[in-house]
C-alpha cells in the first residue's frame, strides 16, 4: 500500500515539534504554557511570537495540502510567500493561503487562527474568539465586496482539552467557540449572499501534549475536525459523525471551490472514498509534473 504523502496526513505533529523546537515552548500543561529553558509560565510576547510561528508553518502545510488541485497557490513549499497580499475593497490584504490567478482574481482564500493557550483568569480558551472573529468579519467582507465569487475558508486551531472545561453553567471553550461565535460567520452560500460570511469555518482540535513525558507520545498532534455549522455537545468531542480528518477539511475546501466554479463532477453512482480521493490528488500531482510531449 502507498504511504500517504506527509503533506495529506492526518495530524499535525511534525509542525508541533519543528516550534516548539524553534521557541522552546509548547501550550501545555493544560494550555497554561510553559518556557523549558526559563523554567516558568511564558510571558505574553513568548506566547504571541510562538502562536505566529505555529500560524504560519500550519498555513504552509495547508498549502501543500491544497496544493496539488491549486498550482501556484501562496505559501510556496519552501516557506516564501507567507502572508501573501490580495486586493479588497480598502486595498491589499494579507491572506494566509492565497491562490489567485490572472483569470479569477482571488479564487481561494484560508484564514489560519490558533489560540493555544488558557487565560489566566479564567482558566479558559474563551478570551479571544471575539477578537479572532472579528478578523473573520474584516477579511470576508473586505474580499467579498471587492470579489464577491471568492471562496474563504478559515481553520481554527485549538488545544484538545478546550473540549473538555465544560461546568454545570458553562458549555465547554470548544461548545462556545462554535455555538456562541462561529457558527454565525460560517455558511456563505454564493455570491449574492452576506459578504461577511466566511463560505466555511473550521475547529481543528489538537493534541499539544501536556508535559514533557507526554509530548512526544503517540497521540501528539492528532486533529478532529469539525464544521462550525453542526451541532456540537455541551461538553466533549464531537459526535462522530462530525468529525473530520485533517485531508477531509481540504477535501471540503476543494469541494466548495469547485462548487463554486463549476468544476466539480457529479457521479450519479460513485461517491469517492478517502483513498479515491488522495488517489486523484497524486495524479493530479504527475500530471502536473509531466513533460510535455515534443511535437
Amino acid at each position: 500500500m502507498t504511504e500517504m504523502p506527509s503533506y495529506l496526513c492526518n495530524d499535525i505533529r511534525a509542525e508541533i515539534e519543528f516550534v516548539r523546537r524553534s521557541h522552546d515552548l509548547w501550550p501545555g500543561p493544560m494550555g497554561t504554557g510553559f518556557n523549558r529553558t526559563k523554567g516558568r509560565s511564558a510571558s505574553q510576547a513568548e506566547k504571541k511570537n510562538f502562536a505566529q510561528a505555529f500560524s504560519d508553518i500550519l498555513a504552509m502545510r495547508v498549502a501543500n495540502g491544497l496544493r496539488p488541485q491549486f498550482p501556484g497557490i501562496l505559501p510556496r513549499p519552501d516557506g516564501s510567500g507567507l502572508e501573501s497580499k490580495a486586493r479588497s475593497a480598502k486595498g491589499f490584504k494579507q491572506l494566509d493561503v492565497n491562490y489567485s490567478t490572472i483569470q479569477l482574481g482571488l479564487g481561494l482564500g484560508v484564514s489560519i487562527k490558533t489560540l493555544n493557550f488558557r487565560d489566566g483568569k479564567s482558566k479558559r480558551y474563551t478570551k479571544n474568539f471575539s477578537r479572532i472573529d472579528n478578523e473573520l468579519r474584516a477579511e470576508a467582507q473586505d474580499y467579498h465586496i471587492r470579489q464577491p465569487y471568492a471562496v474563504l475558508s478559515a481553520i481554527v486551531f485549538l488545544p484538545i482539552d478546550a473540549a473538555f472545561d465544560a461546568t454545570t453553567r458553562s458549555s465547554s471553550s470548544f461548545g462556545q467557540a462554535v455555538q456562541g461565535i462561529f457558527r454565525f460567520r460560517t455558511g456563505r452560500s454564493g455570491p449574492e449572499d452576506l459578504s461577511e460570511k466566511m463560505e466555511q469555518v473550521f475547529i481543528a482540535l489538537y493534541q499539544p501534549g501536556d508535559s514533557e513525558k507526554t509530548s512526544g507520545g503517540e497521540s501528539l498532534g492528532q486533529v478532529v475536525g469539525f464544521d462550525a455549522g453542526s451541532p456540537t455537545p455541551w461538553s466533549g468531542l464531537p459526535d462522530k459523525d462530525y468529525r473530520l480528518t485533517f485531508v477531509e477539511m481540504l477535501s471540503r475546501i476543494t469541494s466548495r471551490f469547485d462548487d463554486r466554479n463549476g468544476n466539480q463532477p457529479n457521479w450519479s453512482d460513485k461517491v469517492l472514498s478517502d483513498k479515491e480521493k488522495l488517489d486523484l490528488f497524486e495524479n493530479v500531482q504527475e500530471l502536473a509534473n509531466e513533460e510535455p510531449d515534443d511535437e
